[in-house]
């Protein structure tokens, strides 16, 4: 209707590769999530629009952020400067370095919280990851193409030519070296027992994790199957890439090898304007924030949810982590329009839900449990930044809430007051509990868009990870995964929680206006509580 909103509706289409914007949709029924959030703002500022992600969360339509826009006439943000390499060392550490480094800065908080967990936790190798993806392709495995695409990548990005060094200097730095060769390997499964000596091959992985002071921190493995069928399999320090940052991987080094493959030339790239340093840099200055730390001290204040006692395993029972899928795909569409009708997204109805089950374990009205968050900056570019991004933070829960699109509503807002604080790292956040870990409870929304499922059999991927948390809830392309400590939630009652995960969002499904204060069990376990 403007020429405002025209121009808008050009990026948000280009951004989120859709032909057409109308200037009504939502970004979240868009597709729209935070990372592509941050996408698009980088967009958004590089044509001259002063506009944040908390922004286009708030104002999710072209309609309303160009009414936005208008009625605040901001001045556009100071162009993005980022981070000068060693720019964030002290003229002594910088004195100190070794040759043949292209930067170096300190290690993120909850990077280094990972390297120290791997180190010490040598029976389970916690942040030490394996994942095996099987390929489909019209040709087999060309290992020689592999090994120069995995080359090509590496090149590209500094976090997989980083080491880290934890006591050399006044602070713990990584180290970005300006040329490492990367391991590839070439494993043979043609045969019978393919699976299993594949697993084998993973158990061995995981059992061999990375020095600290090693460059790269990731190996590659092609596994060659019988006719066209070859397996993509990477071993990495979950210290150098989380979850966005792993699938974007995947899919470039796929990129690069079919290019290479069959023309003998890499996928063009253009160096990007933004580092993991920017990262660093952000988390450094929230340290300083008189803000942030009075709004995380804030937060800690809160109970602590914990999980009821007696639920966990006999500690005479080996310790080994457990784990079930709750599937949701039957529900997907009802959840979708739950998040449409209160202007929300996916991530917030699945987080409510999360919220509600552990509400109904606790006698709290109000309490805290983790979440997931990424701190990318605001910046063009930032989306493709490989890079340890995650930081898990407390999330304030107030209940009880009158109906589901409430709780929806409600947990949604939490997120936006959260959103500028999330670059302040757990480690310092747990400086305000006396020392106790302010979460054992964590909750993940992933979405890996990017994964090309007609090249990459994505469903039938094998992970190959451990958490060091209590209990792990994730979702991802319709399905929640649960994870837990035995000795705290035992098999069964991780069966009991995902039973409770499913009545709730059947309920929200259901009658969004429905009350969310009734107590929500599995079909199962109802005449059980009745009969008690």
């Amino acid at each position: 209707r403007t020429d405002l909103e025209e121009r808008l509706a050009e990026i948000w289409a280009r951004v989120l590769s859709l032909d057409t914007v109308s200037v009504v949709d939502s970004f979240f029924d868009l597709g729209g999530h935070s990372i592509s959030a941050i996408a698009l703002v980088g967009a958004l500022r590089a044509a001259g629009f002063p506009a944040s992600v908390r922004d286009v969360f708030v104002h999710r339509t072209v309609a309303a952020l160009a009414a936005h826009i208008q009625a605040e006439q901001t001045a556009a943000e100071p162009e993005f400067q980022a981070v000068a390499p060693f720019a964030l060392l002290d003229d002594a550490d910088r004195a100190a370095l070794p040759a043949g480094l292209a930067d170096a800065y300190p290690i993120a908080q909850v990077q280094l919280g990972m390297l120290v967990k791997t180190l010490t936790d040598t029976d389970r190798h916690t942040y030490h990851n394996v994942s095996a993806f099987p390929i489909h392709d019209d040709q087999p495995l060309a290992p020689d193409a592999l090994r120069r695409a995995v080359q090509a990548v590496v090149d590209r990005h500094e976090i997989l030519r980083t080491s880290f060094d934890l006591n050399g200097y006044s602070v713990p730095l990584q180290l970005v070296h300006a040329e490492v060769p990367v391991e590839v390997t070439a494993l043979d499964l043609r045969g019978t027992d393919a699976e299993e000596r594949l697993r084998a091959f993973m158990a061995a992985e995981r059992a061999t994790p990375f020095p600290p002071d090693q460059a790269p921190q990731m190996r590659v493995a092609g596994a060659i199957g019988d006719g066209n069928a070859w397996w993509f399999v990477l071993t990495m320090s979950h210290g150098i890439l989380e979850g966005w940052s792993h699938h974007s991987l995947l899919m470039e080094i796929l990129d690069n090898y079919r290019r290479l493959r069959d023309t003998g030339a890499p996928v063009p790239f253009e160096a990007l304007p933004v580092r993991y340093a920017d990262f660093v840099a952000a988390e450094l200055a929230s340290l300083t924030s008189a803000e942030d730390e009075a709004y995380w001290q804030g937060v800690v204040e809160h109970p602590r949810f914990a999980l009821p006692s007696g639920w966990g395993a006999p500690e005479s029972d080996p310790e080994f982590q457990c784990g079930t899928r709750v599937p949701l795909h039957d529900l997907l569409d009802g959840l979708k329009g739950l998040a449409s009708r209160t202007g929300t997204s996916l991530k917030s109805v699945l987080l409510g839900a999360h919220l509600k089950v552990m509400s109904q374990l606790t006698g709290e009205p109000v309490f805290t449990s983790g979440l997931v968050c990424h701190g990318r900056p605001e910046v063009a570019g930032a989306d493709r930044v490989y890079g340890m991004h995650l930081n898990t933070l407390p999330f304030v829960h107030r209940g009880p809430t009158a109906t589901w699109a409430d709780l929806v509503r409600q947990t949604f807002e939490a997120e936006l007051e959260l959103w500028p604080h999330r670059h302040y790292p757990l480690p310092s956040v747990q400086r305000f509990t006396g020392g106790e870990r302010p979460i054992e409870i964590l909750f993940n929304y992933l979405d890996f868009e990017q994964v090309d499922t007609d090249r990459v059999g994505f469903d039938d991927a094998i992970y190959e990870a451990s958490s060091e948390f209590d209990l792990h809830v994730s979702t991802l392309a319709g399905t929640l995964s649960i994870l837990s400590r035995p000795h705290v939630v035992s098999y069964p009652n991780v069966l009991r929680l995902g039973g409770m995960y499913r009545a709730v969002l059947e309920a929200m499904v259901a009658d969004p206006d429905g009350d969310a204060r009734v107590v929500c069990l599995s079909a199962d376990e109802v005449p059980v509580v009745l009969a008690d």
